[in-house]
């Protein structure tokens, strides 16, 4: 009996996984992202948003020349939301004007901090914005969600700006944005190109190594920086 419950378990699982395979497969690879990316994007098809609404894993070129990395932007009537998915755990705490906030693990035994999430997916709007003049122009939201292992402990942030929580959130994000009223776009075929060109720039390697060195320049620049500081 129990091997027979094993089995049946096994194909359920099975048909279940393969589903969920196909049904991402309708926005992005399984190889693209982290897996809590993939999780929020199967989220978001699973309680009904259009699978063509969803962009995820876009590079997008700076005006310097090198690329930027959004994990997902989601286009809504009412504009843009840009989606930064962070796969913490611990605690974690920050204010929206720190340049660096502090993940907290083993009882306060280990810290760790990393750069503000809400600025570098202000970053990553402010390269949206460069695209085109109709870019420039539209609302896009701020949108940093965290996975459920993390705890917001002492987190705060304008909500004019932004907003932070989990990733089980963001139904609730999405539908506080749906009650705003309509973006302005002007041509919308020329939003979706961008962004689809944005997303297919993620297939070319040379983008996406180009791209890794340029975070591990910018971040090496960051940690000499703070270190002068303490210095002098």
């Amino acid at each position: 009996m129990i091997i027979l419950l094993i089995i049946i378990s096994s194909i359920v699982s099975f048909f279940i996984h393969r589903r969920n395979r196909r049904l991402l497969m309708k926005v992005t690879s399984p190889r693209r992202g982290t897996r809590s990316e993939r999780r929020l994007v199967l989220k978001m098809l699973k309680k009904g948003v259009p699978p063509e609404a969803i962009y995820h894993d876009l590079y997008l070129q700076m005006r310097n020349g090198e690329y930027t990395q959004v994990d997902i932007v989601v286009a809504l009537s009412q504009g843009l939301v840009a989606i930064e998915v962070k796969d913490y755990g611990g605690w974690l705490f920050g204010r929206e004007d720190q340049r660096y906030w502090t993940q907290v693990l083993d009882h306060g035994r280990e810290k760790h901090r990393f750069y503000n999430p809400i600025m570098q997916n202000s970053g990553h709007i402010r390269a949206l914005r460069g695209q085109s003049g109709q870019l420039s122009r539209l609302p896009i939201y701020n949108v940093v969600l965290f996975g459920n292992r993390s705890r917001l402990k002492d987190v705060s942030w304008s909500p004019d700006n932004a907003y932070v929580g989990y990733t089980s959130d963001i139904m609730h994000v999405l539908k506080k944005i749906r009650r705003l009223s309509p973006a302005d776009y002007k041509d919308m075929s020329e939003v979706s190109d961008i962004l689809s060109r944005a997303v297919m720039n993620g297939e070319d390697r040379e983008i996406v190594s180009g791209h890794i060195d340029y975070v591990r320049r910018q971040s090496r620049r960051g940690r000499f920086r703070h270190f002068f500081r303490w210095l002098f």
